[in-house]
Formats: C-alpha cells, structure tokens, sequence
C-alpha cells in the first residue's frame, strides 16, 4: 500500500501478515515511449492501469511500485534490504520475480554493467550484517542453487552435468529432456524441499560470489544451456546460535526464485522438443495459479478457525495440497503459501498492454495469501552436546560423576564406554569453538589404532602365489553366516577362515579384532549387546579390551564386568592369571597378584575412604597375615585375616601420630602393652594354619603359607 519512488522508503513493519506483491516497470528507450500501450498511475493504496489516451483503467492492489526513473537502487534498497532485516530477525523470505518474457526480470535479479542486481546487493548486505554480529553469534550459510520445470530438476552446483541426449535423463517416454525428476520432501520442521541437492558452505560474500558466477556460466552455457529457460532457485538457509548460551540455533532461508515467463508457443512457431519445454514452463505457471485460487477458496471457507499465528500455520498447511499438480507448483507453495515472508514482484513492459494486465492480475491473488511467519528454533550442536552429556549425567548418577571420574583417572582406573563418552563430551564442551584443541587431539575422539592392525595384518597375509582365489584370501565386505542374517562377519580372510583384522557378530555378541586362524588371536575387543526396554534400541557395551591366544583372552587386557567392576592386568586361558588391578564398584581397588581369576598371594586393598590394607590373599579373600592402616585415626592393625575378617592381631599408633587431627580434634593415644605378646601371637597363629590345612584338604585343595614363601614381610 505504499508508493515508491528513487527517494522513498518504508520501514520494516512489525508484522509480515500477507505476501507482499510489487510492480517493477522495465526500462523503456526515450524513443519507444510514443509506442506505450499502457500508462500506469499510483494513487494512495491504489494503481490504475489506462489504456493510452483512455479515461478509467483496471484498478489493483499493491504494496510497493517502482517506476521507470526509480531505478535499480531503489528496488534494492527497499525489497533487498527488508528482506535482510527479516532474516535477521529470524525469519524465512524470498524474493520472487515473475512477468512476461522482455519485461526486465533478469535486470531485477541479476542487473547490468551499470547497476548490481538485487541477489548480489542482499547477500553482500547479508554477510556485513552477520560479520557485525559475529562477536556474539555464531553463523553458517549454506548455498544452494537449482533449475526446474514442470515436474525435473538440475542442480546447479552439481560436480556433473546432464548431457540433453543423455539416455540417463528419459523424460517420458523420451531422451530430449535434461534433469532428473524433482523430489519434494517435508523436514522436521515441516518444510518442503528438493531432495538430493548439494549444499555448499559460504563463509563469504566472495565465497557466494565465486560459486554463483561458476553455476551461472555453466548453467547459460555449453552442455548445460539447455536448461537456461528454466526457473531458478538460489537459496541461502542460515543457522546463527548465541554464543553467550549456545545451545539453541535459529534457521531460516533466503530464496530468489527467477520464473520463467509464459509465451504463446504457438504463435511462436515452435515444434517438436522446444514446443514440449516451452509448454512446460506454461503449465508449470498455470498450475501454480490454479494453486493459489484453490488454497485461497479453501482459507477463506476455515478463517474463522485461524484465531492465532499457529492456527494460521497450520490451515497454511493444510492448504498446501492444493499445490501438488506439479513438482514446480509444490516448491513454490513453500515460499508463497504464506509460510515465509514472501515478496512477488511482477516486472511489466509497457509496450505490452496485454502482458502487462495479465502479470497484474496473477498478482492479484498473490497478495490475498496470508501469512504466518514463525522463527524455526531448535537445538544448536552445542545443544546437542549439552543435552547428552546432561542426560548421561543423569543415568550415571549426577553431575559429580564427572568429579568420580577424575578421581578413578588419577588411581589409573580403566573407564567404562559411558564413562569415556561422558569424558569426551565434557572435554568437548570445555573447549567448544577451539578449532585447534580439536584438530590438534583428534586422536583423542578417534581410535586410529585399526588402520595400523589392518595394515599390518593385509602385510602378514599377502601371498604372491597367483592360484590363491580372492574369495577365500583377502577383504571381504559384509557377508551373512546363517539362514536368517542373524550371523555375519566382515574383514580380512586367509584361506577360507577369519584371519588378520575383522568384526564378527553372533546372537548378542560382538568381537571386532584380530583373528588367526579362524580364532581370536592378537588384540580385540569383545561386546554384548543390551536392550533398552524403554526406547527398544539395541547397543553394545564393552566386556573385554586386550590380547587374545587360541580363542581365550589371554596376555595383557581390560574387563568390564556386570557388577560395575573393572580389572585390568594379566590373563591365562580367559581367566585373570599375574599381576593386575581390580577397581571395584564401591571405589575400592585391589592390586596385586591373582590366580585362576582371583586375588591369590600378595596384594594391597586401598578402599575410598584413604584406609588401606597390605597382606595376604586365598581364593579371593583376605587369609593370612595383614597390616591395615587407617588414615584418619593414625593408627594400624598388625595380625591374621581369615576369610576377609581380623582374627586376631593387635593396634598401634603410627609412630609419626599428631596429637590434634586435621579437623581441629584431640586424639587419643593407646598406651603400651607391657607385656611381651609376640608369643601369645605365634601360638594363635599356628592353630589357625592347622585349621585351614584341615579346612582346604576338606575341599580338595591345598593351604599355601604365602608368608613363609613370599618375600613380603609383615612385621607383627
């Protein structure tokens, strides 16, 4: 409703409620002037279109209205730069040029030797605009760029072009069309896109200048000129997140659209294929008009149940369909349906009187959508990141496990898969946007350590002789080891067996490793797969990590057991044999030596409170001589353990004990015995290894006194 002139603009308006339509006159020479066919006038909310030399003329609606002598600068300055303000504000727009062939679309959108057109100045402005604001928010701009008809699609920042007689590019029935077909597919957010386009990112005015100057060329000329009398579609989405908080982005797109305008082909003499790509582009357009009128028959029957901004979004979208006569048509309901903040613009030439009432009219119906223009807010990466680490906080206990984790760190505690995600995720939220840390530790997120066990193993099992059959030796792809695929393996083969690198799977179990043989042999990891009854996804979780002999864990690995224990250290014959540690799921640890996979002999119990204890162990429990040191009282047990239990023995105050405790407390000394009491000890102690011969020989085995054969000494 507002005239424009080279001096005139209007400031954006709080609310975008219908597509806004424009009238852009072409430029016409001085001496083609007498032969106008149409003069038009714009009074208050009104333009009238006269006949030359007529009295009354067609009265239409409109928003904005550039003359010839508004020029260029001022198409720009008004539609280019709201539609910036608008993005910048967190809205979808787009820009749409429309009108009869000659009529100055191409100068609207791409300009001329003299002027910029209106692509070029609003991206320029766009990217100074997120460049000013990129102390607080982050952005990405991705570019895409494609070309339709009627129902096909070419991308044009495709690596390949589509020969026009390629045999791959038939168009019903026939070879002559180029493209492939158009598929139109709704997001996650509800909105519609051409699937299978490329999109590029542009950090730049330059980068997007570079790119679109190359698509432009390749698409006007050589194999890809075919497609020239297309409609194009250049489209920015732009995602900004707030740096200050992070963990939300807001996406929205800026689109220009350069429709192509209908001619009367028959008049035009054309015949064959040029007569089928021009009526394509005449029924494209047809069926986008007849889109328009039935969605806006089908609003006007249900306005009154669009009572908010959401119900309007929604019968919008229920008036899509109405679109679907081509692919063409239902793209455009995307930008024009009222979804976005639409500009349609019609160039006229005024030497056409018919051309020039026929795009006004089509403008017409433009301008009766309404709209209902919603920021698109979902969750950033960094939201993404937020939310797991938060969420697996959460099953694990809280935000203090990260606190447990460092601790079970400092003590050399292997970390389960959760916990080394929950320390990953942590690590990488800490330095979030430090491109540098990541790139530099890398290695840290990505185990690389397979390529050097694949190399190594495809080194070991080359042969040279020429008879060996590639489907017994070397790589294979997936293959299935059962009738119902419920068995597979893929890898390396030697032989007809599972040799060098490769992961087998079999009812709930998972080995991903190295293999000799046919059996797991080398360094593998072995995992069971758990189901989560609430969300019904399956995952694997790591139970073993190491060296394997024979098909049995066996040498140097990790064991992550179902109670919440964790061993690492030496095994024989899949049991835990040597020295090792175990980190139990209370925070204690064991470290020591084991035998038939428990602590057996010698071995040091550190429990989290600071106590620990140093002695001796059988079957996997506490027999025999024993020193335990509690911390906090100074104090220590000298004695005999039977079965995880002091039997006897006797305490001592540390010789270096402080009177006042680190809390500010008295403490208490124990006086001295005054007795000699070794005696007494060495007596008990000797009935107490009579029972256990007695008691072991009762179950078939055999009491072993490891402090008699040990080098550990226990001073009582």
């Amino acid at each position: 409703m507002f005239a424009y002139s080279s001096k005139e603009k209007e400031t954006l308006s709080p609310t975008f409620d219908h597509v806004r339509v424009a009238i852009r006159e072409c430029q016409t020479k001085y001496s083609d002037f007498t032969f106008s066919q149409i003069i038009l006038q714009a009074q208050k909310d009104k333009l009238t279109a006269f006949p030359p030399n007529a009295p009354a003329g067609l009265m239409y609606d409109y928003d904005y209205y550039f003359p010839q002598n508004s020029g260029q600068e001022a198409f720009v300055d008004t539609i280019g730069m709201e539609m910036v303000e608008l993005v910048m504000r967190g809205l979808s727009t787009n820009c749409v040029i429309m009108g009869m062939p000659g009529s100055g679309k191409s100068d609207a959108l791409l300009g001329n030797s003299n002027e910029g057109g209106i692509i070029q100045e609003t991206v320029r402005e766009l990217f100074s605009r997120l460049v000013k604001q990129s102390t607080t928010h982050e952005y990405e701009v991705l570019m895409l760029y494609w070309a339709m008809h009627r129902d096909r699609m070419t991308d044009c920042l495709g690596s390949e072009n589509i020969e026009e007689n390629s045999p791959c590019t038939s168009w019903e029935g026939t070879s002559d069309m180029p493209g492939t077909s158009a598929n139109i597919f709704r997001d996650n957010f509800g909105r519609l896109y051409v699937a299978n386009l490329k999109a590029i990112s542009v950090k730049s005015y330059a980068d997007f200048e570079i790119l679109f100057n190359e698509a432009k060329e390749k698409h006007t000329q050589g194999p890809g000129a075919s497609i020239a009398d297309w409609h194009n579609f250049i489209q920015l989405s732009i995602n900004t997140t707030d740096k200050a908080c992070g963990e939300s982005s807001i996406l929205r797109q800026m689109t220009f659209v350069h429709t192509k305008g209908a001619g009367c082909v028959g008049k035009m003499g054309l015949r064959g294929v040029p007569l089928q790509r021009a009526s394509n582009i005449n029924v494209s357009l047809l069926l986008l008009y007849a889109g328009v009128i039935h969605s806006l028959e089908y609003r006007q029957r249900r306005i009154h149940q669009a009572r908010t901004q959401e119900d309007l979004y929604k019968l919008i979208i229920h008036s899509q369909p109405f679109f679907m006569g081509c692919r063409f048509s239902q793209i455009m309901s995307q930008l024009v349906s009222g979804h976005e903040a639409s500009f349609v613009v019609g160039c006229v030439n005024l030497l056409s009187y018919a051309d020039t009432v026929e795009t006004l009219e089509n403008l017409q119906l433009f301008r009766k959508l309404k709209c209902a223009c919603i920021p698109i807010i979902t969750t950033s990466q960094k939201g993404h990141l937020v939310r797991n680490l938060r969420k697996l906080e959460g099953s694990m206990g809280g935000m203090e496990v990260v606190d447990h984790l460092n601790s079970a760190m400092a003590f050399g505690r292997p970390l389960t898969e959760n916990e080394e995600e929950l320390l990953r995720l942590r690590i990488k939220l800490d330095h979030w946007g430090d491109a540098n840390f990541l790139e530099q530790n890398q290695a840290y997120f990505k185990e690389k350590y397979e390529d050097n066990l694949k190399q190594s193993s495809r080194k070991r099992l080359m042969k040279t002789d020429p008879l060996v059959s590639f489907a017994t030796h070397g790589d294979r792809k997936k293959m299935y080891l059962n009738a119902k695929k419920t068995a597979t393996y893929e890898g390396q083969w030697a032989d007809g067996l599972f040799d060098g690198f490769g992961e087998h799977l079999y009812a709930n179990v998972k080995y991903r490793g190295e293999f000799r043989r046919g059996e797991r042999e080398g360094v593998g990891t072995l995992s069971l797969s758990l189901l989560d009854k609430q969300s019904n996804v399956k995952t694997y979780k790591k139970v073993y990590e190491g060296e394997w002999l024979a098909g049995k864990r066996d040498g140097i690995g990790t064991e992550w057991c179902k109670n919440g224990d964790v061993y690492t250290g030496g095994f024989l014959e899949g049991l835990r044999h040597g020295e090792g540690k175990l980190y139990l799921a209370n925070g204690d640890r064991i470290e020591g030596s084991f035998q038939n996979g428990l602590v057996e002999g010698w071995a040091v119990l550190f429990t989290m409170k600071g106590d620990w204890f140093e002695g001796y162990w059988s079957q996997g429990m506490r027999e025999g001589p024993g020193l335990w040191h509690y911390v906090d009282r100074q104090q220590r047990l000298y004695g005999e353990w039977s079965k995880n239990i002091s039997v006897l023995g006797t305490i001592e105050d540390d010789p270096d004990k402080k009177a006042i405790g680190a809390d500010g407390t008295l403490r208490h000394f124990i006086p001295p015995l005054g007795i000699e009491y070794e005696p007494i000890l060495k007596k008990q102690r000797d009935l107490l290894n009579e029972c256990r011969t007695r008691e072991f020989k009762s179950k078939g085995l055999t009491w072993i006194d490891y402090a008699v054969e040990s080098s550990f000494n226990i001073n009582m």
